[in-house]
């Protein structure tokens, strides 16, 4: 799975982004990670989107037409 960031199509939020689950990079269609229901879901920067993506825990890679903008953060470290 990977991350792609998409224009929020609603009226009343454009230009702004959306962030949708996909099964790779070149995908055109995708599920909204956080629900359309959500006033939180939309942000006026690509940047605030993918903040809000790390913030809610996901880790996966970040697409905006079909470049990869964001790589999954690196795991931590354990120590032994």
């Amino acid at each position: 799975m990977v991350i792609q960031i998409w224009e929020d199509l609603h009226n009343k939020r454009a230009g702004y982004f959306r962030a949708f689950a996909c099964d790779d990079g070149d995908a055109h269609l995708g599920d909204p990670v956080i629900s359309y229901c959500s006033a939180g879901g939309s942000h006026r920067t690509i940047r605030a989107t993918i903040n809000e993506l790390r913030r809610l825990g996901y880790g996966d890679d970040v697409y905006r037409n079909s470049r990869l903008i964001d790589r999954c953060p690196a795991l931590p470290r354990r120590v032994a």
